[in-house]
């Protein structure tokens, strides 16, 4: 029995080591974490809009999903909807604490993204560099490996 440490005869049992619990995320792996609440915000496209750490030039709309904890961080999946033709990359950071997914879309989504993301079994996908974000109505969809 190599995990248990050498015990004399006056002992009677087992005698477990303690290990401490480790909470910490290896967020160069993604999450699938399933959506606890929303927020929605519709804009005119005419000024930038910045919520959380993240900004959306010439928004059309926001959609701030929130989700439960992994390991010691909130998370959270930000998806600003744009006029511009070219919208910034995904992202993904750790921004007070907090795990925060990051995605700009063009305006023209924004209605289906609003409504996958009031589904009841909503998860979202997030970690690594950010370029696989994702949101689904459920999380096997999330766990699918694409194709390179």
């Amino acid at each position: 029995m190599d995990n248990y440490p050498a015990r004399s005869a006056k002992h009677r049992g087992l005698m477990q080591q303690f290990t401490p619990l480790n909470l910490s995320t290896d967020w160069a792996e993604y999450n699938v974490i399933k959506a606890r609440g929303v927020r929605i915000v519709a804009l005119s496209g005419q000024a930038a809009y910045s919520a959380n750490g993240y900004t959306v030039q010439n928004a059309a709309g926001c959609i701030e999903i929130t989700g439960g904890k992994v390991g010691v961080h909130g998370t959270m999946l930000m998806i600003g909807f744009t006029l511009d033709a070219a919208a910034p990359p995904p992202a993904f950071e750790i921004l007070s604490g907090d795990a925060v997914g990051m995605m700009t879309l063009p305006a023209h989504c924004f209605a289906a993204y609003a409504a996958i993301a009031n589904t009841t079994g909503a998860h979202f996908r997030i970690g690594a560099d950010g370029m696989l974000n994702a949101l689904a109505t459920d999380a096997a969809s999330l766990y699918l490996t694409s194709a390179t």
